[in-house]
């Protein structure tokens, strides 16, 4: 049997209502959280929006939360640029920031959409293992892959797939399935020293904690998530995760089918464009099947994988589920899909 890695980046999560980082700021959730917090709004107005002639209204047009905070550090690192002439207080509007990102991808969000399940469903009944690399912090695979009810089985078969690094609190079930949460996630947690998982369940100990992480400048438990910018490798909590990224090299080297759902390459991913590129030309044999609804992204695809080994539809997840077993199987004709 086949071996696969589905790639799942922030188009994946579209159809759930999850924000791309570009629309993050017109997440209701979000902008709720910005009325709370007044100072958050007045310095994003003033220091990115307003010297670009934009505002709350337009920001969609103008930086995207992952350029600000490159922008932030650019700024920090720069010598030549007296400190006066710098923001001020950036740590705290940064964790701000990292506060307004989980309000928005998890806040009034559900997987009861089960857009993921059939494609999870499909993997494991035809694939003798399945890595699942997702560059999401929303809790929307797990969620999908938790309340999901295993083929032919009952829902008292619910279980996680395995993970590649330590985890308190994890309780990891099926072993055709690997998750590797390569930026981290939400409810991922550092906590007594340890990367820790806490459930997702509304009012419990996840959202508990983000509220601590967000009124208590003296908290010193923090999430396990990389900082969106073009410094993320060289965050710490990059070495606490590394270990996914080894993993995610290797089981791209010997996969069979790699599917990729939604993932944009975005040129700040250094590293994920490294390894899938690296990959794809050492692994002639595997077979690509990439779903993304954005023109530019499948020409992006189009011209670094070319047409040979790979497979491109131009469409969303929703609607790739429309006709998802015919897809798979014209993408990848040598492994046996049920009907």
């Amino acid at each position: 049997m086949a071996r696969a890695v589905v790639i799942l980046g922030a188009g994946s999560s579209a159809d759930f209502g999850v924000p791309t980082m570009t629309a993050m700021f017109n997440d209701r959730h979000a902008r709720d959280y910005l009325k709370k917090r007044p100072v958050v709004l007045q310095t994003l107005d003033d220091l990115f929006w307003k010297p670009r002639g934009h505002s709350l209204a337009s920001c969609d047009q103008s930086l995207n939360i992952e350029q600000m905070l490159t922008i932030l550090k650019d700024l920090e690192k720069e010598k030549s640029i007296p400190p006066t002439s710098k923001p001020q207080h950036v740590d705290i509007f940064r964790r701000r920031l990292y506060v307004l990102i989980q309000k928005a991808v998890f806040e009034g969000k559900s997987s009861s959409a089960k857009h993921l399940n059939l494609l999870i469903d499909i993997c494991d009944q035809a694939l003798q293992h399945t890595t699942w690399a997702s560059f999401n912090w929303d809790c929307i695979f797990e969620a999908s892959f938790w309340y999901r009810t295993p083929y032919g089985l009952g829902p008292w078969t619910r279980n996680n797939p395995q993970l590649a690094i330590p985890m308190v609190n994890w309780h990891a079930g099926s072993n055709n399935h690997l998750f590797l949460k390569l930026h981290g996630g939400i409810n991922w947690w550092f906590i007594n020293d340890q990367v820790t998982y806490l459930p997702f369940t509304a009012g419990g100990p996840l959202q508990a904690k983000w509220e601590a992480y967000d009124n208590d400048p003296g908290i010193k438990d923090r999430p396990v998530i990389l900082e969106p910018s073009f410094y993320k490798y060289d965050d710490a909590v990059y070495r606490q995760l590394a270990p996914q990224w080894e993993q995610f090299f290797q089981n791209l080297i010997q996969a069979d089918c790699v599917v990729v759902v939604g993932y944009s390459l975005p040129e700040m991913d250094v590293n994920a464009r490294s390894r899938i590129l690296t990959a794809f030309q050492a692994n002639n044999k595997c077979r690509w099947l990439i779903v993304d609804p954005s023109e530019n992204t499948c020409n992006l695809y189009r011209r670094l994988l070319g047409c040979d080994h790979v497979q491109i539809l131009e469409q969303s997840l929703a609607s790739f589920n429309n006709e998802i077993r015919e897809h798979m199987k014209t993408a990848f004709p040598d492994v046996a899909f049920r009907n």
